[in-house]
């Protein structure tokens, strides 16, 4: 069958399949197929989308994307495009793709690199939780997404700064300093009371021991909730109590001692995950270097604010904000939205292009607040780019794992990749999109078989790395220049779909950090490994022949590479045995 009548035989299979077209159909339109000149069109291209649009009632774009998706694999056939205004375009397999692994050779882990056309200075926002506890299972997917983000994105060339927001001013942190404070009367001898509202712990007990040598008095009748007050009330009381008693020097050393464990503790808690932050930039700092005033300053003279009630409000509902906020309240305090928008304009003030900020899918409705705020202060909407992430639900096989404990703590995430292992865990967190939800299986990430995604793509590299001490203990050299010139035997179809898989690398680097879609160098590495598996177990590989032997080495080196390369993307290591 000519090659024309085999790409035909593919279009009129794919429309039955997608659209449920008969062939006798196709032929009263007339399926045609046309051979392109210009190969960077393709070797062949049909205009059939365009000409069943008015038929199908459709767009042809969204025609054609119909049929390339439903198209079955052909040995000869690379790869099809769908094109404006609705072309769709086949490219064959030519003698120029094996030059492929000839690259992939030469650049190493370079390869697919700096892909971005438009390079940009991005400071990436992730994790951000408040130092009042240790993180849990759902921060460990925004550390994991965040980070291999960063690297999916310093991979194709942008300039990136990671980031942690430090919320070390506020109530929460008078919370936590009272919650200390409890501690050390407790461990001095005074019974007391569990209050609703403030934080339990172990490390709120360690923090306490290392401060056994102050001391301070307290009045016990304030410990003891009154029957119309409420929790907040409560705690309010506490930590005006607190502060008198203990006197404001020696509240604000035990609220610092508290703030600086507690994010030694996130610290190790992230780098114990293969998450480094570049910085940690200090709320309290934006108090202490006047940026909240600076920042009020500029939405005035924007002539972006006004005052009402005695109080400073923005006008966010100008720019896309359902309704305007208050920055500075009526005694004089700044709101938590004042500290936003002091921040972010002074993310711009230092000189970064793109911000992004990854953040909690209950945050939806803040992400209007955070542009109307950005603008607000002279910058553009579209310098920011906010992620928000899906929950966790954790599972054992097909039970559903209790989330919290009765304290309403959540499962600490240092918990989770203990268990299952640091790989395992990261890869599973970002194994589907940010704005799915995801079910972890501790179950199968812990299994050590081809059913645990992240095992299966370190064994191929295992098995690759396996294949070339083979070679070696058999007696044989591998030599790359007899590999090279012979690169053409390659020539079995599941050989040319993995080449073909291997060029599509750099555009996976590409569009999945134009996307910040991490999972999909996941699916990748997933789709390469499927494929080498069953290159593994089909064909011989350390043969006799020589010229063969060595351009089959070649292809499992490229494999090799570009695995490794997908999981340091992904923060996972390469194990070289299993």
């Amino acid at each position: 069958m000519k090659m024309e009548e085999k790409i035909k035989r593919l279009i009129i299979d794919a429309l039955a399949k997608s659209h449920g077209i008969k062939e006798d159909e196709l032929n009263e339109v007339g399926l045609e197929l046309s051979r392109n000149s210009n190969n960077e069109h393709g070797d062949f291209s049909s205009n059939i989308a365009l000409k069943l649009g008015s038929k199908l009632k459709g767009p042809p774009m969204t025609i054609a994307e119909e049929i390339v998706s439903s198209l079955g694999a052909l040995v000869e056939l690379e790869r099809a495009e769908f094109v404006k205004p609705g072309f769709i375009n086949f490219y064959l397999f030519g003698e120029k793709k094996y030059s492929i692994l000839e690259t992939i050779l030469n650049q190493g882990s370079e390869f697919g690199s700096s892909c971005a056309t438009e390079k940009k200075k991005v400071l990436l926002e992730f994790v951000s939780a408040n130092p009042t506890g240790p993180l849990h299972v759902g921060h460990g997917r925004h550390a994991a997404f965040g980070d291999s983000l960063a690297r999916l994105l310093r991979k194709a060339g942008h300039e990136v700064f990671t980031e942690y927001y430090l919320n070390d001013a506020g109530r929460q942190i008078d919370i936590l300093c009272i919650s200390v404070m409890f501690e050390m009367l407790r461990a001095e001898g005074l019974k007391l009371n569990d209050i609703a509202g403030l934080y339990k712990g172990t490390y709120i007990k360690e923090i306490a021991q290392g401060l056994i040598d102050e001391s301070f008095k307290i009045n016990k009748k304030v410990l003891l909730p009154e029957a119309s007050a409420s929790a907040d009330e409560l705690i309010d009381a506490l930590i005006l109590e607190m502060k008198d008693v203990a006197g404001s020097k020696l509240f604000q050393k035990i609220s610092d001692k508290a703030v600086l464990q507690m994010t030694e503790l996130l610290k190790d808690d992230l780098s114990d995950f293969r998450v480094n932050q570049d910085g940690y930039y200090s709320e309290k700092s934006l108090f202490s270097k006047g940026k909240i005033e600076e920042a009020c300053e500029i939405i005035k003279k924007n002539g972006n604010a006004y005052e009402k009630d005695g109080a400073l409000w923005l006008e966010s509902s100008k720019y896309g904000d359902d309704k305007d906020r208050v920055v500075i309240r009526e005694d004089g305090r700044s709101t938590y939205f004042a500290s936003d928008i002091a921040y972010h304009h002074d993310k711009k003030m230092r000189g970064f292009d793109l911000l992004i900020n990854v953040l909690g899918s209950d945050h939806h409705g803040y992400v209007s607040r955070l542009e109307a705020g950005l603008v607000s202060t002279g910058n553009k909407a579209s310098d920011l780019d906010v992620i928000l992430m899906q929950f966790v639900t954790l599972y054992r096989g097909k039970k559903k794992i209790q989330m919290s404990t009765r304290s309403g703590n959540f499962v600490p995430m240092r918990d989770l990749y203990s268990e299952v292992g640091v790989d395992a865990a990261r890869f599973f967190y970002v194994s589907r999109s940010h704005d799915q939800h995801l079910d972890f299986d501790l179950d199968l990430a812990t299994k050590q078989n081809n059913n645990n995604p992240v095992y299966y793509i370190q064994y191929a590299n295992a098995r690759i790395k396996s294949v070339l001490k083979e070679n070696k203990k058999r007696g044989y050299v591998f030599d790359e220049c007899l590999g090279k010139t012979n690169l053409m035997k390659l020539d079995l179809a599941i050989e040319k779909e993995i080449i073909s898989l291997l060029g599509k690398y750099p555009e996976t680097i590409l569009k999945s950090s134009e996307a910040r879609a991490v999972n999909k160098i996941a699916n990748y590495l997933k789709s390469l490994a499927q494929l080498f598996h069953s290159y593994y177990g089909s064909t011989k590989i350390v043969s006799e022949d020589e010229e063969i032997r060595n351009a089959r080495i070649i292809l499992l080196i490229c494999v090799s590479t570009i695995i490794e390369d997908g999981l340091d993307i992904l923060g996972v290591s390469s194990p070289t045995k299993m």
